[in-house]
């Protein structure tokens, strides 16, 4: 355990640090605005790798004495661009000095993009996070969540999950959302290899179960888009829908009609052109985009 003489020699070099960074720019601590502190103290901050050194040692004290800077800035709740970027140079520094300090990595993601619209500094922190701690859940989901949320690209918003899925730790549900955002980016397939390549190497039957009805469920989903797209050619073909499924065969645009997996059949309204499973109530969709809502 750090004595407290330690902990004062440490809190004595940062102090030192930034007291040569005033000297250095010239910066009088009488004519700082009262109005932003925290900020000017940011911009005075040597870089990571300084401080890393600077630190004696001591990387955890010396990043949580940063941390508590960077939760003043958080707690203002409402950032200008100028304080983003400033509080992304802190968070990146911190990291720096400690990169296994995973609370910072999540906490600080989060508050760049809910105090201040900055998604790719986020994704810059989460990904550097993932580096530093491979086996961390939360940051891949974290990162997943930004893609989706704010960057709106499913596809890669799927990929960030179903890393994240795969990690110990996770929830079981990631694996179920991760295939839903494939299916949503128009990537059944990859959902579906997705599933398949988690029920092979899981040994436990419950986990195994579970990921049997969603492997079956995307794969539902893959076959009605394959389906959905041979009526699109039979129309461009014939100017109207197949009457039944059947047509799309004798017309040759689809060499074969898929198995529904659970043991059912695919429904077709050709009225309407709607298709369904006669096993699903519902297709594999992803709900209106509601930031928060799967964290």
């Amino acid at each position: 355990m750090i004595g407290m003489l330690q902990r004062q020699l440490l809190l004595w070099v940062v102090s030192a640090v930034l007291a040569a960074c005033v000297g250095l720019l010239h910066i009088k601590l009488n004519h700082w605005n009262n109005a932003q502190p925290k900020l000017q103290q940011v911009i005075l901050l040597p870089s990571g790798e300084f401080l890393r050194i600077a630190s004696l040692g001591y990387r955890e004290l010396m990043a949580d004495v940063l941390w508590l800077q960077a939760i003043q800035m958080m707690g203002d709740r409402t950032l200008t661009e100028e304080s983003g970027h400033r509080l992304y140079q802190i968070l990146d520094r911190i990291t720096t000095i400690d990169p296994k300090f995973v609370r910072a990595y999540e906490a600080g993601s989060q508050a760049l993009c809910m105090l201040v619209v900055m998604p790719e500094e986020s994704n810059r922190l989460l990904e550097k996070g993932m580096r530093h701690n491979p086996q961390q859940w939360m940051l891949p989901f974290l990162l997943g969540i930004n893609y989706f949320f704010e960057l709106k690209d499913d596809a890669k918003a799927a990929e960030a999950m179903a890393k994240a899925a795969r990690l110990p730790g996770a929830p079981e549900r990631l694996m179920r959302l991760s295939a839903k955002l494939f299916v949503s980016a128009k990537a059944p397939q990859q959902a579906v290899e997705l599933l398949a390549k988690a029920y092979e190497e899981t040994t436990d039957d419950n986990v195994r179960a579970m990921l049997e009805v969603r492997l079956k469920e995307s794969i539902v989903e893959r076959d009605i888009q394959i389906l959905e797209e041979a009526i699109r050619r039979y129309q461009d073909l014939y100017s109207q829908r197949p009457k039944q499924l059947q047509d799309l065969i004798h017309a040759g645009v689809l060499g074969a009609l898929p198995s529904e997996p659970f043991g059912g059949y695919y429904i077709y309204e050709s009225a309407t052109g709607e298709l369904r499973s006669s096993e699903m109530k519902d297709r594999m969709r992803i709900p209106v985009r509601r930031r928060g809502e799967y964290q």
